[in-house]
């Protein structure tokens, strides 16, 4: 099997297995109102620089927080997500509610690796925030050490 049809396999089987586990364990509410969620992310891992995206559509970008916690080397995201109601009034039932809607909060630990977090950025497009983390640059200290004779 070519690697990229093996790649596609894995990744769809992934997405199948964390579907049915979230479907067995009773997590996903069945009205997905009034209840934290947390938005999926990617941390992609750059030579300068990590790039953490976010998938957060609907979500205003006035609603957006974005913390750097140097003690944890994280980046926490938190946020709201108001539903809108686009009924015209005459709805009879609901078939099916897989959008989450309320506060979310996302930790992501970055790796062991130095950032400048003066450095970071976001900006939020097409339902995506996207923060770019970069790296700090590793200062090597050379030190003659001087031998005293006693």
């Amino acid at each position: 099997m070519p690697r990229r049809d093996a790649e596609e396999w894995f990744w769809q089987v992934g997405s199948d297995l964390h579907r049915i586990t979230e479907d067995l364990s009773g997590t996903r509410p069945r009205v997905a109102v009034g209840r934290a969620w947390e938005p999926r992310i990617d941390l992609i891992e750059e030579t300068g620089r990590f790039l953490l995206k976010a998938e957060i559509a609907g979500v205003r970008g006035d609603e957006i927080q974005l913390q750097y916690l140097p003690e944890r080397n994280s980046i926490v995201l938190r946020g709201n997500r108001e539903e809108e109601d686009y009924s015209d009034g005459s709805r009879t039932s609901i078939h099916q509610l897989e959008i989450f809607y309320g506060e979310f909060q996302r930790e992501v630990r970055l790796p062991d690796v130095p950032v400048d977090p003066t450095q970071i950025r976001a900006q939020y497009r097409n339902g995506f925030l996207l923060v770019t983390i970069p790296k700090a640059e590793r200062v090597v200290v050379t030190r003659i050490v001087t031998i005293e004779n006693i």
